[in-house]
């Protein structure tokens, strides 16, 4: 629900369906209270001020341990990506959250996924885009790495590794179940119901190559996890020497554990964890350690290793994702919630004291600047009292006696203790009504809190604040050939060399140098981060728990309440019922509004003018709003009001420029139109004239030739009388059979000379060689067929290549002569082109055409194929072009024959033959189907062999006369032995194939390669090499 902008979300314990896309769209540029209560409304409300106020955002997330922080953070990372990714890729900062989640998250008694890290997140934007993340980590619980309480765990990472490394690599690390480790068993059960520990170290490794992790890198982190796992079953025995009681090493097996994964000396570790060195300017002292103090100095390794890996791997995400330049920020805080534990040590106290601050902020955003504005705008108001936390923080932490303050003071003496800092303490805040001393006399502490009473033990306070890494552990680590390892060592060096370094400048020379604790720079962050978040314009998310026991559907109201109550929300929702959240200058409320009425442009921005426009938008009456000094204060409802006005303005306003911009667009697309078909129709009337005009012209001619004609005959009447007479030499039924042909008359088409003299002499001789062609029985000798349609022969469509290759897109039977080439020629072959059409259409159409004049005119015409390459596809096309659509059957078969003949002798180009191949298997006329298959299937097999592209001479007798019957061929073959065979035969075989044929047919399976055959014709031999075609032999011959 909502308070005004702050947004109050309970934890369900489970997942719910309102967090995908569907939201995303939903939100996305709305104000705040048009949709339902949601953390996408916030994050919305973020990115809107951020783009229009150009001022940085900052949502702050705050609740108790298990009020859902931070899921809550990463549904608000989620909501940004998506907006941001509609026009670009968001970082991978948005990738790395299930890193940061495994190595900084543990199971606590009241949380199962608690960060135990506090995080500021800082999304930066440009124009509206991601352009770069900073994730500044604070006070990670170092402490959890050596130690758990009951039913708690450590960080959920060593669990992952071990359930999902694969079993080579925990071999070479060594390792083992996670009940086996010290570190790992110490809270009892080490599995979390519902969480699958291999599963999300699957997801850790996709993140891991995201985020750019080389392999080796990888390797190195799982080293160090594996070694703080090892350290922590190096245990210790004791042993008196010198009347002293020292620590001794009993596994030294897991030592050498260790120093191998880590790449560092064993012996120098084993010093390490069972000596303290003393430096003097001479020499360096070692002092044997008792086992309590070795079992501490294991700890101090294991805990700096942990921590400075998870700092390395904080630094490495931002350099990854650090901003170019300057830019406006979103900034997400998902800081540890207020914890009350059984055992509370110094993590708790710094989380709570982190918790006081916030709570500082809030009051001080929400109560003490709200009324301070009143005042300051001399509004009339009532204070309302609210729980001021100023003092609980002044406790802890104002100088010189706040309880860290002491905890400084007591970690710069050697001889300090835990109980002289509990001394302390008592002395100087026993007083304290925030402040309680034990009734007995116990090594602990009480701080009344905003959110109750926390008791602290004092166990190792002094330990965990020095936190300082000896110098002989720094150098042992320093040499580690492991290259992470050094470098993380060597990072921390150069930290502390920069501190010792600014000391210096800053000191003065007797004063000794002491490292800062972990409690001033903790302080020290805080303060900036706090700092940071005053700079922005916050927002507040109160995370609430319904019950203590982790159960879903479980709303136990007196733990609710209780959370309302010292969070400050009933201040809130009070401050916020009877005062004015809103508050607008007056300048910015007339700028803002003066779109929803009609204003003059030089209004005076004061306060009776606002009144005025504000009663001019909806009906108010005096409660709902107030007139200050400077601004103009509204109730809630009034504001969001006037706010849905603006939207719904702005939205009209935005239909209008579209509408009038679809009005410019589709004037400028008619104006065009209109232009483009005047133009159309200008030159559809130039052609249709033109075409008149041919018609006319043509019918002149027409006209002109039959008066000629007349007069001729009317000048020679002996020819006509001779006319007849000749005609009577050819019977009847043929010459019926030869006009049907005729589609047009074509016989006044020219015909060159040469042909001409060619068909007279036809005309005159007898036919040869026609006894030698008869009709026979198949053959008993069959090669295998080899031949089949190419799998892709339906991508080849004669429309296709119409399109591709014609010079106009246009494919059918024409009936008068070409204007020019139907594919793309050369010029100089263009005239040959129109010719060869010419001939064309005399050979499919003459009714004079017939017998061997028709053979003769149709090699005329192949013969044009065979000595001009570049007109084969030219000479295939218009056959093609002729068939198609043809309304004559006798003249379309006439155009099948001659293409037939043509392939006969010639393949097209490797550019046609697919399509020629497809159009002849979808359209062939009749029987013509298999023939022009056939033929076209084995040129094209020629070509791809190799071998020569065309045959030397046209068809032969046999090949005219198998195409018109669309029958088979076969030539009877003679052996030197006397055999005889009748051998089947194609346009395309050569004088190998037909003699492999015999062979194997006579059981020669192998060395039939290189064989041919030779022809007598009379007393002459004629040879035929392997790769020439045999039916060359029988067309050269005729």
């Amino acid at each position: 629900t909502y308070i005004g902008s702050i947004l109050v979300s309970v934890n369900p314990y489970r997942l719910y369906n309102i967090y995908g896309t569907e939201q995303v769209l939903q939100y996305e540029g709305r104000a705040l209270g048009e949709n339902p209560p949601h953390l996408f409304a916030i994050a919305n409300v973020a990115y809107s001020k951020v783009m229009d106020a150009k001022h940085n955002q900052c949502i702050v997330i705050s609740g108790e341990s298990g009020s859902g922080k931070t899921e809550a953070t990463k549904l608000i990372l989620r909501y940004l990506a998506a907006v941001s990714q509609k026009r670009s890729t968001a970082p991978p900062i948005l990738e790395a959250t299930p890193l940061l989640e495994s190595f900084g998250n543990a199971k606590t008694v009241r949380n199962d996924n608690s960060s135990r890290f506090g995080k500021f997140v800082e999304i930066f934007l440009e124009d509206g885009l991601i352009c770069g993340a900073i994730t500044s980590q604070y006070l990670l619980e170092k402490s959890r790495v050596v130690f758990q309480a009951k039913s708690e765990r450590n960080y959920h990472i060593f669990y992952e590794m071990l359930a999902g490394l694969p079993s080579q690599q925990r071999q070479r690390y060594c390792l083992q179940g996670a009940e086996t480790y010290y570190y790992l068993n110490q809270g009892g059960n080490c599995e979390i119901h519902g969480k699958d520990d291999a599963e999300d170290f699957r997801r850790l490794l996709n993140t891991m190559e995201v985020l750019n992790f080389s392999v080796e890198e990888q390797n190195s982190i799982f080293r160090i996890l594996s070694s703080v796992l090892h350290l922590g079953n190096v245990y210790f025995d004791k042993y008196e020497t010198d009347c002293q009681e020292v620590a001794m090493v009993v596994s030294a097996t897991e030592i050498r554990t260790v120093a191998e994964l880590l790449q560092v000396s064993p012996e120098g570790l084993q010093k390490a964890i069972t000596f303290k060195v003393t430096e003097t300017q001479r020499e360096k002292i070692f002092t044997p350690l008792t086992v309590e103090s070795a079992v501490d100095a294991r700890d101090a390794i294991a805990k700096t290793l942990y921590s400075l890996l998870f700092g390395w791997l904080t630094d490495r995400i931002n350099k990854l994702v650090y901003p170019r330049q300057e830019a406006l920020s979103i900034a997400i805080l998902d800081i540890y919630g207020f914890e009350d534990l059984s055992f509370n040590s110094f993590e708790q106290l710094c989380i709570n004291y982190a918790n006081e601050y916030l709570q500082f902020f809030f009051n001080r955003i929400v109560f003490q600047e709200e009324q301070e504005e009143y005042l300051r705008e001399q509004i009339e108001w009532k204070e309302i009292p609210f729980s001021d936390n100023q003092p609980c923080i002044d406790l802890i932490s104002q100088k010189p006696y706040g309880i860290l303050r002491i905890l400084d003071d007591q970690s710069c003496f050697p001889q300090a203790t835990d109980h002289t800092f509990l001394q302390k303490c008592h002395y100087h805040h026993g007083t304290n009504p925030l402040y309680t001393k034990p009734k007995m006399p116990l090594p602990e502490f009480t701080i009344k809190h905003y959110a109750g009473k926390v008791t602290y033990q004092v166990h190792k306070f002094l330990d965990k604040n020095y936190d300082q890494v000896r110098q002989d552990v720094l150098d042992l680590f320093l040499s580690s050939r492991t290259k992470v390892v050094a470098n993380l060592f060597f990072g921390h060096a150069q930290v502390m060399a920069r501190q010792r370094s600014l000391h210096r400048r800053s000191s003065t020379r007797t004063r000794r140098y002491k490292a800062p604790t972990v409690a001033a720079r903790f302080q020290q962050s805080l303060l900036e981060l706090v700092e940071k978040m005053e700079r922005c314009n916050p927002f507040f998310v109160r995370c609430l728990k319904p019950n203590n026991k982790k159960a879903r559907g479980l709303f136990e109201a007196d733990v609710v309440s209780t959370q309302l109550r010292y969070s400050g929300i009933l201040e809130t929702i009070r401050i916020r019922k009877e005062g004015f959240p809103i508050r607008i200058p007056f300048l910015v409320f007339i700028d803002r509004y003066r779109c929803l009425v009609d204003m003059w442009s030089n209004v005076i921005p004061n306060g009776a003018n606002c009144v005025e426009m504000l009663r001019n938008l909806c009906p108010v009456n005096p409660s709902m709003y107030y007139v200050g000094v400077t601004k103009l204060f509204l109730k809630e409802q009034l504001y969001q009001a006037l706010e849905s006005k603006r939207a719904r303005a702005h939205h009209l306003a935005a239909l209008t420029l579209q509408r009038y911009a679809r009005t410019f667009f589709i004037k400028r697309r008619f104006r065009s139109l209109r232009r483009k078909i005047v133009l159309l129709q200008s030159r559809a009337r130039g052609y249709l004239a033109r075409q008149r005009y041919r018609r006319m012209r043509r019918t002149l001619i027409k006209f002109r030739s039959l008066v000629h004609i007349y007069v001729n005959r009317r000048r020679h009447p002996r020819v006509l009388e001779r006319g007849p007479a000749r005609q009577r030499h050819i019977p009847v039924l043929r010459r019926q059979e030869l006009t049907r042909r005729e589609v047009v008359d074509v016989t006044h088409l020219e015909i060159p000379a040469e042909l001409m003299g060619l068909l007279e002499a036809a005309a005159a001789a007898r036919e040869v060689n026609a006894g030698c062609v008869v009709l026979v029985p198949p053959p008993a000798l069959q090669p295998d067929p080899q031949l089949t349609l190419p799998l892709d022969i339906n991508d080849y469509p004669m429309a296709k290549y119409v399109r591709g290759h014609f010079q106009e897109p246009a494919f059918g039977m024409l009936t008068a002569p070409l204007k020019a080439p139907l594919t793309r020629l050369d010029e100089e072959l263009c005239h040959e082109a129109l010719s060869l059409f010419q001939l064309i259409l005399r050979f499919m159409g003459d009714p004079g055409l017939g017998g061997l004049q028709e053979t003769l005119f149709g090699n005329y015409i192949v013969q044009k194929g065979l000595s001009v390459p570049g007109l084969r596809d030219e000479l295939l096309a218009q056959a093609a072009n002729q068939v198609w659509r043809n309304t004559n059957v006798n003249n379309e078969e006439r155009g099948w024959l001659l293409l037939a003949a043509c392939l006969s002798a010639f393949p097209p180009s490797a550019a046609f033959d697919k399509y020629l191949l497809k159009f002849v298997s979808d359209y062939a006329f009749a029987g013509y189907k298999p023939v022009c298959q056939r033929k076209l299937m084995h040129a094209m097999a020629q070509s791809q062999l190799g071998a020569a592209a065309a045959r030397t001479f046209p068809p032969s007798l046999l090949e005219w006369t198998a195409n018109r019957q669309q029958a088979s061929m076969a030539l009877d073959l003679h052996c030197f032995n006397g055999d005889q065979f009748s051998c089947p035969i194609h346009s395309w075989s050569t004088g190998e194939d037909l003699a492999g044929d015999v062979l194997k047919h006579r059981g020669l399976a192998e060395g039939w390669r290189g064989w041919s055959v030779a022809m007598k014709a009379g007393a002459q031999w004629a040879e035929l090499a392997g790769h020439d075609y045999v039916l060359d032999l029988v067309s050269d011959l005729e």
